[in-house]
Order: C-alpha cells, then sequence, then structure tokens
C-alpha cells in the first residue's frame, strides 16, 4: 500500500528540527516562549504571578506525537505525515475548545460532554468554536495573521479522508505525496504559534469565572 513520491525542487519549507517549546502559567493560563518563564520567579507577563511552578507547552502526549512524525518526514513516509499530521491539529483544536471552557468554568464532566456531542471537525471549527470565542475560527485565524490556516488546513483534511476511505477520486488519493506532506509539516509548525496566541487571546484573557459554559 506505501507509495513514495519524490519532492519536487519547488519544495523549498524545512521544518522545524523539533517542536517548539512553551511555558504556561498556571494561574492565568497564559502561553510563553521566553526561556525565562521555566524559571518560577519570573513574573508571568499577562497577570504578574510568580512562585509558582510553570507547566510546559506541548505536553509530553502533544510532543510525543510531535516527534513521531517528523521522523516519519524525514524517512519520506508521505503517507503517514499527513494521517497522523491531520491528527495532531485536530488534536491541538481539541485542545484549544477544552481550555477555552475550562477557563470559563466548565468542569471536566461538561467539557468532556460537549467534546463528545460535536466530533466532527468541521462543526468544531465551524459551530463550537464561534460558540465559545464569539469569533469565527477564520476570522480569529486572520487576524493573528494565518489568513490561509483554515483553508490549507481543509485541504489536508480531505487528502487524507480521501485516502482513508479508498475514495474512487484518484487524484485525491494521489495528492497525498511529498509535497502534501511538506504542507502538512508547515501547517504543523504555524499551528503552534496559533494555538498559543488563540490561547492567549481566549484562555487568558483575564475573565475567568466560575460557573458553567452554555451548552452548544
Amino acid at each position: 500500500m506505501k507509495t513514495k513520491h519524490r519532492a519536487t525542487a519547488t519544495l523549498t519549507y524545512v521544518p522545524f528540527a523539533e517542536a517548539p517549546l512553551y511555558w504556561e502559567c498556571p494561574v492565568c493560563g497564559n502561553l510563553s516562549g521566553a526561556l525565562v518563564m521555566a524559571d518560577a520567579n519570573t513574573p508571568c507577563p499577562r497577570c504578574g504571578t510568580a512562585g509558582v511552578e510553570r507547566r510546559s507547552f506541548p505536553n509530553e502526549r502533544l510532543g510525543h506525537l510531535d516527534e513521531r512524525i517528523r521522523k516519519y518526514h524525514a524517512e519520506s513516509e508521505w503517507e503517514i505525515v499527513v494521517i497522523l499530521g491531520a491528527t495532531f491539529l485536530e488534536t491541538l483544536l481539541e485542545d484549544m475548545l477544552d481550555r477555552i471552557m475550562g477557563a470559563h468554568g466548565a468542569d471536566v464532566a461538561v467539557r468532556s460532554m460537549v467534546l463528545d456531542n460535536v466530533r466532527a471537525v468541521g462543526q468544531r471549527i465551524g459551530r463550537l468554536f464561534p460558540q465559545l470565542t464569539g469569533e469565527e475560527f477564520e476570522a480569529a485565524a486572520l487576524e493573528m495573521g494565518f489568513r490561509d490556516f483554515p483553508k490549507r488546513w481543509r485541504r489536508i483534511r480531505e487528502v487524507r479522508n480521501a485516502f482513508i476511505h479508498d475514495t474512487q477520486y484518484r487524484e485525491e488519493i494521489e495528492a497525498l505525496d511529498a509535497a502534501t506532506a511538506l504542507r502538512t509539516m508547515e501547517l504543523m509548525d504555524q499551528a503552534y504559534s496559533l494555538f498559543v496566541s488563540m490561547n492567549n487571546k481566549f484562555v487568558a484573557d483575564g475573565q475567568r469565572v466560575r460557573g458553567a459554559v452554555q451548552r452548544p
């Protein structure tokens, strides 16, 4: 089933050697890539809290998946890169939605119920995200400098789904090649910056409250 395609000279993007590392303030949820934030004595730039242990992002689960995808890309396993890369992006989205709900008062049971009831990625982007944030995902991505990210992510999902479901449209399957794998790596690298920007706007926004999040 493995079919490899040779990259062309037009593939100029160089993926990160490893996932970027951020530090999270456990009080307000702000994420920062500044190395000094690893020191608990450094005040959080958002809320000023110091003296509390900082968590690292990505967490161990995401970091392990990221590492495996980069290894597969180095080994020219294009199909695996696209399939796992699409899964990685969907996991980031789920974590973002979970963090937004948690920051505004939803407990674990409520968050799990909401995510279980809205499982399709398209619905999470087009329906759940706007309900939780008051903004369309595309508008938020544009504001943060990632105008084409939603469209390019949708294309990656289309190619992945065509491959997984053995579509009759051969051009979709054949698109799962070195170029698509490289675009997937680029989206993964961009997704970190987008995730952090969205987190710092919708999670570490100074409006954390206790109470229920409205169920979609």
